[in-house]
């Protein structure tokens, strides 16, 4: 009886396959040349940005390996995550010139990127913070609130090269010394030596510092600029339309309600 159930169930169901329409419809460019290569090609810079990315091959983690990993899923296409990209400008390069399909790396919208590549919804909004050597701080307030000495700053402020900040702080600072710097680490030093009066990042990696270097605060300062954003999106061929709409589908339905206390949650845990 089962046999027989069984073959009955196999007969129905190929003539019900054979009567289903095949669609001939072709796919969009951008997302044919993915499903063609079979992979999903993800910018991200050669250092790591915990809790962003982190590691390589199998071993890697973070944030944004997750969502490129989702994206991969709704495409239908492995991931295949590329870090070899020296600086997040050259990241946003893969991206417009076909060496990746998107960037995932903690990436901010700016005006010159704008430009070059087609931006997510944002994933992320960071405020943008500074941290002050307390010794400038005092001998350049002169009576001013700190927001009005931030306002009108004119020291020496220090950023990641070739990063937003490089391009946020010739926009908000006219009046400063610029001295960019290839390692964060090197910037946080000379702020507390006070060889320099203020590194400029988001406040995510302001508050790091709390943790990471707690004896900072004996010599620093914390500033959040409140109207100043940081929007950490993903950037995508200008030509790929289609493969902005999943990006954003994704972000809309699983990673749109992250914020700074979630990003130092999942740092605290991996530093565990």
């Amino acid at each position: 009886m089962r046999k027989l159930l069984a073959m009955l169930f196999l007969t129905v169901s190929t003539f019900v396959n054979a009567q289903m329409p095949t669609s001939t419809v072709p796919l969009p460019p951008d997302i044919a040349a993915i499903k063609k290569a079979n992979v999903l090609i993800v910018a991200m810079t050669k250092k790591d940005v915990p809790p962003f990315f982190s590691g390589e091959g199998d071993n890697i983690r973070g944030l944004d390996v997750e969502i490129a990993k989702r994206i991969g899923v709704l495409l239908g296409v492995p991931v295949q995550f590329r870090r070899d990209a020296e600086s997040f400008a050259e990241v946003v390069e893969q991206v417009r010139d076909g060496r990746a399909d998107i960037a995932v790396s903690k990436l901010s919208v700016t005006g010159p990127r704008l430009q070059v590549v087609r931006f997510s919804d944002p994933y992320i909004k960071l405020r943008q913070s500074l941290v002050i050597n307390r010794l400038w701080l005092s001998q350049n307030s002169q009576g001013k609130e700190v927001y009005q000495v931030v306002r009108d700053f004119n020291g020496k402020i220090s950023f990641i090269k070739n990063s937003s900040y490089d391009t946020f702080a010739r926009v908000n600072f006219p009046n400063a010394t610029f001295l960019p710097e290839e390692k964060w680490d090197v910037i946080i030093d000379k702020v507390i030596r006070g060889d320099i009066a203020a590194a400029y990042r988001d406040e995510f990696e302001i508050k790091k510092i709390a943790f990471e270097k707690p004896e900072a605060a004996i010599s620093t300062k914390s500033i959040t600029i409140s109207d100043s954003v940081d929007n950490i999106a993903i950037a995508v061929n200008p030509k790929a339309i289609q493969l902005l709409s999943i990006v954003n589908y994704v972000i809309k339905n699983e990673y749109n309600n992250i914020d700074t206390k979630k990003l130092m949650d999942r740092y605290k845990a991996e530093k565990k």
